[in-house]
C-alpha cells in the first residue's frame, strides 16, 4: 500500500514542476538569443599579439629546419668515420656530436620563446634575425 501512495505523490510533484519549469526554459532560451544577438565582436588582435604568433611560427620552422641539418651533419660524418677502428670510431662520433649540438644550442638560445616578451620592438627584431640566422658549419 505505501508503494502506491509515494508513486502518486512524486507523479503529482513532477507535474507541478513541469508546468512552471516549460515557461522558464522559453525565458532562458529567448535570454540566450538576446546575448548572443548583442555580443560585442571579438577584440581585434593587437600588434602584439600578431607578431607574437608571427615569431612563434617562424622560430618553429627554424628551429626545425636546424635539427634536421643537425642531424643530417652527424649522420653524414657517421658515413665518414665508418672505415675507423671501433675505439676511434666512437671517439670521433661523440666529440663530433657534442660539438654540433652546442652550436645548435647556441642558436636557440638567442631565440626564446615569445611568451615572456613584452615589447613589439624586440619581437620584430627576433622575427628579422630569425630569418637570417643559419647553423655555424
Amino acid at each position: 500500500m505505501e508503494g502506491g501512495g509515494g508513486g502518486a505523490t512524486a507523479s503529482a510533484s513532477s507535474s507541478g514542476a513541469s508546468g512552471s519549469g516549460g515557461g522558464q526554459g522559453v525565458q532562458q532560451a529567448v535570454g540566450t538569443l538576446l546575448a548572443a544577438i548583442q555580443k560585442p565582436k571579438k577584440k581585434k588582435q593587437s600588434g602584439i599579439t600578431a607578431a607574437k604568433k608571427r615569431y612563434t611560427d617562424k622560430r618553429k620552422v627554424k628551429l626545425g629546419e636546424l635539427r634536421a641539418l643537425k642531424s643530417k651533419r652527424i649522420r653524414e660524418h657517421a658515413n665518414k668515420t665508418k672505415t675507423l677502428p671501433k675505439a676511434e670510431r666512437d671517439k670521433q662520433r661523440k666529440a663530433f656530436k657534442n660539438r654540433v649540438n652546442t652550436q645548435y644550442k647556441e642558436v636557440t638560445k638567442r631565440f626564446p620563446t615569445a611568451r615572456g616578451l613584452k615589447d613589439l620592438q624586440t619581437v620584430k627584431g627576433l622575427i628579422d634575425k630569425i630569418e637570417r640566422v643559419r647553423l655555424p658549419s
